[in-house]
C-alpha cells in the first residue's frame, strides 16, 4: 500500500490552520473496521467493495503520516497509532453528527437561540424547572437566561430583542402582549432585633431615620446615578439581589421589602418580623409573561413558553407561602 516516507512533511501543514486532509469519510471507515473486525466486515456493513475499504485507509494514512494498520501473511493488524487515532474518530464523527441533527433541527424551525429576561425577585426554582424540561427535548435551541432587576428587566428586554420576560408589572402596552401569574407578596422586613421591630407604629418619618436595604435597579442608566430609594431615606445600602438583600436584613443592617417566598422561613422562625410601618407592610405584584406581537415566537419559544406555563402555574410553586 506505499510507503510512508513522505507523509509527515505534509501532515505537518494540519499545524498551520490548513484545512484537514482527511475527510470525514476516511474516518467513518476506520471506525467501521474496529466495530466490525477487519476490513471486509467494515466492506460488508457499508456495502462497499474490500478494495474501497483499503484505498480509504491508504488515503488517511498518508493524511496523518504514520502507519495505521500492519500488513503481514494476508492478515491486519491495528497499530498502536492507530488504536489511538480511532478513539479521536470516534469524538470527531460524534460530533459531527451532532452538527447534522442539528441542522436538521434548525431546518424544522427551531430557534437557533432563545432569550429569556427574569425580574430577580421571582423565584429562579421553577424556571430552571422549565429549563430542564426544555432541555429533555433534545432541540438545538441554546436558552440564556438573564436577570435583571427593576427597570432594567424591560430595558434588556426591548435592548436584547429578547423572547420572553418575567416581569413584576405589566402596562399593557401595544408592542408587548402578557398573560397573568399567580401574585407575588413583599414583605416589609427588619430583623427581630433591630430598633424598629420594638416599635408599635412607625411614619416615614421614623422609616427615615434608618438605613433601607434596596436591590439596585440593573437598568444602565442607573449604573452611576441609583434611582430613588423607596421612602426617600438618607441612608441607603444598595445591592445586587435579593439573597444578598435577605442576609443583610438578618445581620440588622437596615429593613426594606422582601419576597414573602424568600422571607417564609425566616419570618417562620422569628428571624424576621414585619415592619410596624402606619401605610401598610404588605404588598403584591401581579406578574406576567411577556412576548412580543411583531415576532411570534417560534418552535422553541412556545415550547418553552408551554414549559413556563406548567411550571409557573403549578402547584409546584407558591409564592406567598399562605
Amino acid at each position: 500500500m506505499g510507503g510512508l516516507r513522505d507523509r509527515r512533511p505534509r501532515c505537518a501543514a494540519l499545524n498551520g490552520g490548513l484545512p484537514p486532509r482527511f475527510t470525514l469519510d476516511q474516518l467513518v471507515v476506520l471506525e467501521a473496521i474496529e466495530a466490525h473486525g477487519s476490513f471486509v466486515g467494515a466492506a460488508r456493513a457499508l456495502h462497499r467493495v474490500p478494495s474501497a475499504i483499503t484505498y480509504a485507509v491508504s488515503r488517511l494514512e498518508d493524511a496523518v503520516g504514520v502507519a495505521l494498520y500492519t500488513r503481514a501473511a494476508q492478515q491486519v493488524h491495528i497499530t498502536p497509532a492507530g488504536r489511538r487515532l480511532v478513539e479521536e474518530a470516534r469524538t470527531v464523527l460524534e460530533h459531527a453528527r451532532r452538527l447534522e441533527r442539528v441542522a436538521l433541527a434548525l431546518h424544522d424551525g427551531w430557534e437557533p437561540q432563545l432569550s429569556v429576561v427574569v425580574d430577580g425577585v421571582y423565584p429562579l426554582e421553577p424556571v430552571m424547572r422549565a429549563v430542564t424540561a426544555f432541555t429533555a427535548l433534545g432541540v438545538p435551541t441554546r436558552v440564556r437566561i438573564h436577570v435583571e432587576y427593576q427597570s432594567g428587566v424591560a430595558d434588556r428586554f426591548a435592548r436584547d430583542t429578547a423572547d420572553l420576560m418575567l416581569m413584576l408589572e405589566f402596562d399593557g402596552t401595544g408592542a408587548w402582549q402578557a398573560e397573568p401569574l399567580p401574585d407575588l407578596p413583599m414583605d416589609l422586613l427588619v430583623a427581630a432585633g433591630h430598633p424598629l421591630a420594638g416599635q408599635p407604629a412607625v411614619d416615614r418619618d421614623g422609616l427615615r431615620s434608618h438605613v433601607e436595604l434596596v436591590v439596585r435597579d440593573s437598568a444602565p442608566g442607573f449604573a452611576e446615578t441609583p434611582r430613588e430609594s423607596w421612602f426617600g431615606c438618607p441612608q441607603v445600602v444598595l445591592l445586587a439581589d435579593f439573597h444578598s438583600k435577605l442576609t443583610a436584613i438578618r445581620a440588622g443592617a437596615g429593613f426594606g421589602w422582601l419576597p414573602r417566598w424568600l422571607a417564609a422561613p425566616g419570618l417562620a422562625a422569628g428571624e424576621l418580623v414585619r415592619v410596624p410601618f402606619h401605610e401598610g407592610n404588605t404588598w403584591t405584584y401581579r406578574p406576567h409573561i411577556v412576548s412580543r406581537r411583531d415576532i411570534p415566537l417560534g418552535r422553541a419559544g412556545q415550547a418553552f413558553l408551554a414549559a413556563l406555563r406548567g411550571e409557573l402555574g403549578s402547584k409546584n410553586v407558591n409564592l406567598a407561602f399562605d
